[in-house]
């Protein structure tokens, strides 16, 4: 049977409202320093402010981007073989379980990954441009000294 996610699309909605302000902020500030520039010449400070902001501001365009994008897509899924799995946590506080099927890494919730294991046949119902997992479900068990493995 399959483990559901129904908080997935909302997780790609609450993805696109945090991170679309912080854009906005960066864009206004990369203006700042673009316009400053143009005005009052290039030195040292202004460049690295540029090229730090502007890094930061690729970094969340991509993140808003593909999170509006996945806000108007279908599903899609993805059939097979669990390659790795692990943990670790994420800015010394949240715990999250990650697994990687067919090229894609996919962030599952801990009641979903508790039942998986290395070299199991999973079919994986996610976002396409973000892998926010909507459902997960074993096509086939590993043997199960591949199932006691964790990485």
């Amino acid at each position: 049977m399959a483990k559901t996610r129904p908080a997935a699309w909302a997780g790609v909605l609450r993805s696109a409202l945090l991170f679309s302000p912080f854009f906005a902020l960066t864009l206004v500030a990369l203006t700042f320093i673009l316009s400053d520039i143009a005005d009052d010449g290039a030195s040292a400070g202004r460049i690295v402010g540029t090229v730090l902001v502007g890094s930061v501001g690729l970094l969340l365009g991509y993140q808003v981007v593909q999170s509006v994008r996945d806000l108007f897509s279908g599903l899609a899924e993805t059939v097979g073989l669990v390659e790795r799995l692990w943990s670790r946590s994420d800015l010394f506080l949240f715990r999250n379980s990650y697994i990687f099927v067919e090229g894609n890494v996919f962030r599952l919730t801990p009641e979903q990954f508790l039942d998986l294991g290395l070299g199991d046949t999973v079919r994986v119902v996610h976002y396409p441009h973000t892998s926010a997992v909507e459902a997960i479900e074993v096509v086939a068990a590993a043997p199960e000294r591949a199932r006691t493995a964790r990485v």
